[in-house]
C-alpha cells in the first residue's frame, strides 16, 4: 500500500485561483495511480458550500481512495470563528460522499477506515484537532478533547491483530508551545494516548515540510507543507511486507 500525504489545500469559490490544486491532484492521479490520498485539513479556505462542493469536484477521480479530516479554515471563517454549519458542510459535502466511515462535527468520535492489501492490514485514524471557540484569537488553536481521546483510548486498547499498522491523522501541529495561535492545547494528553500505540502521526497547519523519527513512539511523525508546497513535494508512504518507510516525492511535472 503507497499513501500520498498531502494538506492545506486552501480550495478557494473562484475556479480559476484554485489551478495549483486541480493541477496537483491531475498529476498525482497520472503519476501515482495506485496511491491513496491523506489530506490533513484546511481543504477548502473559507468553509463555504462552493469551496466544499469545488474540493469534492476535485477529488471525485479519488473517491475510496482519499481520507481525510477538518482544519480551522474548513470549520471557521477565514480559520477563525468556530462554525458549527461549515462543520456539517464539510460532512454533508465531503466527508460522506468520499466514503470516510464517520462525520466529524460536533464532539465527535475519531473516524476509522480498515484497509487490508497484499495480508497486510492498517487502520487510518482521524481526528477532529479544531477548538470549538468563537473568538478569533484561540481558533487556529486545536483541541482534541476528552471524549475524542477517550474514544481513540479504546480504539487503540481494541485492536487485535499485532501487526496490524496504524496511522493517526489530525490538523494542527502537536509540538507548537507557547503559541496562542496555533498550538494544540492538549498535545500532551494526545501524547499520552497514542505513545507507543500508533506507527505514523500525520498532520499540517504550519504550511511547512517535516520529518520526525521515533516520536511519541512512533516510527514516524509527518508534517506536510501547505500542497503544492514550496518544492513540489510530498511525503510518500509504503507499507508492504518489510514494514513501513517514507520518501519524498514529486508531485508536479510533464504527466
Amino acid at each position: 500500500m503507497k499513501f500520498i500525504h498531502l494538506s492545506d489545500l486552501h480550495i478557494h469559490t473562484r475556479q480559476n485561483d484554485n489551478q495549483d490544486a486541480f493541477s496537483l491532484l491531475r498529476f498525482v492521479s497520472k503519476a501515482y495511480p495506485d496511491h491513496r490520498l491523506i489530506i490533513t485539513g484546511d481543504i477548502a479556505d473559507d468553509g463555504t458550500i462552493e469551496q466544499f462542493e469545488n474540493a469534492y469536484e476535485l477529488f471525485k477521480p479519488f473517491v475510496g481512495k482519499v481520507f481525510i479530516c477538518p482544519g480551522n479554515h474548513d470549520f471557521g471563517a477565514a480559520g477563525n470563528f468556530y462554525s458549527y454549519e461549515r462543520a456539517v458542510h464539510f460532512d454533508d459535502i465531503l466527508a460522506k460522499p468520499l466514503s470516510q466511515g464517520g462525520t466529524f462535527k460536533g464532539d465527535s468520535t475519531p473516524v476509522v477506515n480498515i484497509l487490508k492489501d497484499d495480508n497486510r492490514e492498517m487502520m487510518l485514524i482521524a481526528l477532529d484537532s479544531n477548538l470549538e471557540t468563537e473568538q478569533p484569537f484561540d481558533f487556529a488553536c486545536g483541541e482534541i478533547g476528552e471524549s475524542q481521546l477517550n474514544a481513540l483510548n479504546t480504539i487503540l486498547s481494541t485492536v487485535q491483530n499485532a501487526g496490524m499498522v496504524k496511522v493517526l491523522f489530525v490538523h494542527h501541529h502537536p509540538f507548537v508551545r507557547n503559541n496562542p495561535f496555533m498550538e494544540l492545547i492538549d498535545a500532551k494528553a494526545l501524547a499520552k494516548t497514542i505513545y507507543n500505540r500508533v506507527d505514523l502521526v500525520l498532520f499540517g497547519h504550519k504550511h511547512e515540510m517535516g520529518e520526525w523519527k521515533n516520536r511519541y513512539g512512533a516510527k514516524y511523525v509527518l508534517a506536510s507543507d501547505n500542497s503544492p508546497g514550496k518544492d513540489y513535494a510530498a511525503k510518500e508512504i509504503t507499507i508492504d511486507q518489510e514494514g513501513v518507510s517514507v520518501n519524498a516525492i514529486p508531485i508536479r511535472g510533464g504527466v
